[in-house]
């Protein structure tokens, strides 16, 4: 009978051995439940014993997203090179790691996919001694309703302004989350040089009104004092804290949703100066 007990709770790693069964998967006491944005990216680690000298492999698994590696000061992604097929998603076993913090863990980066809205994403990974020993069925992660990605919209197609002065430009948001504040929010407009400039706004929910609108002030300038001109204000990119884009104009004009502004620059009257006889 004691021999039984032990056995059930660790053994040497059988052939074929899956934990990442839906079970076990959607079991809220080891998998916890917090949605993330699809196409965003994130980082997650795993603590395992720090009792033994050789180090342990961590078989990591994950379902609707994309194992790899995030370089965020490039903004490069580079999915990992070796992975297997297993269940509805993939694993990939990597060896822990000690450094000067942390004895025997183990990280990885996930892409949570595209067009995978409504469904759930997982991230799981179980222990496996350098002996090939586990606890059977134990595992550890995070079970993610994926959510869609924001949208962005300006107002209005086109707009007349007089020359040389500041006015504000309204942009309009749909399915915001509270867990990707902040948002960037790139735009591109000449100078008055007429060079194109594009710059970015970085905003928190404090900064939206309650339609979930944005304000912010461009200034329109004159480049010939002969003529009236047009000139382009365009949304250009929109992103959340963890790397996911933002739809841009996702209805299009039929439905009143723009991703450029054309903006005519009325001429400024070239007074002269007043004298008296």
């Amino acid at each position: 009978m004691l021999y039984l007990t032990i056995s059930a709770l660790s053994q040497e790693t059988p052939v074929a051995y899956n934990p990442f069964v839906p079970v076990n998967l959607d079991d809220l006491d080891n998998m916890s439940e917090i949605p993330v944005v699809e196409g965003s990216y994130h980082y997650y680690t795993i603590v395992g014993d720090p009792n033994y000298t050789d180090l342990s492999t961590f078989v990591w698994y994950v379902e609707n997203g994309t194992m790899g590696v995030y370089d965020a000061a490039s903004d490069t992604w580079t999915p990992a090179t070796v992975t297997t097929s297993i269940g509805n998603g993939a694993s990939i076993d990597l060896l822990g790691i000690t450094d000067a913090t942390t004895t025997n863990y183990s990280g990885i980066w996930v892409r949570w996919n595209d067009e995978t809205a409504g469904n759930y994403g997982y991230i799981a990974a179980y222990e496996r001694s350098s002996n090939n020993c586990i606890v059977d069925q134990q595992i550890s992660g995070w079970r993610h309703l994926i959510l869609v990605p924001p949208e962005v919209w300006l107002l209005a197609d086109a707009r007349e302004e007089c020359a040389d002065q500041q006015y504000s430009v309204t942009a309009r948001f749909n399915q915001l989350n509270t867990i990707s504040f902040p948002y960037t929010l790139s735009y591109s407009y000449p100078l008055d040089d007429g060079t194109i400039v594009s710059l970015d706004t970085i905003f928190e929910a404090s900064a939206l009104d309650a339609d979930n609108q944005l304000y912010f002030d461009v200034m329109v300038f004159e480049l010939d004092n002969t003529v009236d001109e047009v000139y382009t204000f365009t949304l250009d990119e929109f992103r959340d804290t963890y790397g996911s884009y933002g739809k841009i104009a996702p209805l299009g004009s039929t439905n009143d949703q723009y991703s450029e502004m054309e903006i005519t620059t009325l001429h400024l009257p070239q007074t002269g100066v007043m004298i008296m006889n």
